[in-house]
């Protein structure tokens, strides 16, 4: 073999430009994707979190006698409150959700475990329509896909 031989070992420049624009391709349709599964797993744990504060409240207004805990629906967020003033937790509304507490705003149980006001919450985000119901004279809620 003659020093002067070359001995491929390299890429061409066709090569290269083909495999960037396959990957280019690839990377400008999978960011729409992720974003729209990103926003439904969002609003899935958001209903996940107020399916599981609406059972704390019901269990500390059980265990609480001489104070009231109770759930305050907000524009963009809601709280839990325990008295007047104590905030436990505050939950923020995920981007584009909606809560019509469809008159009184609060959530809130007797000692007995049983809801004060009974009704249906409509809960609406980009991608569904859900209807939090609470049945009267029961301790039992669900929420409903619309």
């Amino acid at each position: 073999m003659s020093p002067y031989q070359r001995i491929p070992n390299g890429f061409t420049l066709l090569e290269v430009l083909f495999v960037l624009t396959l990957l280019s391709v690839v990377l400008v349709l999978l960011p729409p994707i992720n974003v729209d599964v990103i926003a439904k797993q969002q609003e899935k744990q958001f209903i996940e979190t107020f399916q599981f504060d609406v059972l704390y409240v019901q269990n500390m207004s059980n265990l609480i006698t001489n104070e009231e805990v109770f759930i305050r629906l907000y524009k963009d967020n809601y709280k839990i409150l325990r008295g007047s003033s104590e905030t436990i937790a505050e939950r923020t509304y995920p981007p584009g959700l909606v809560i019509d507490p469809r008159g009184n705003a609060d959530i809130s149980f007797n000692t007995s475990g049983t809801f004060i006001y009974p009704r249906t919450i409509r809960i609406t985000t980009k991608n569904n329509d859900y209807n939090a119901v609470f049945q009267l004279g029961k301790g039992r809620f669900y929420i409903a896909e619309r």
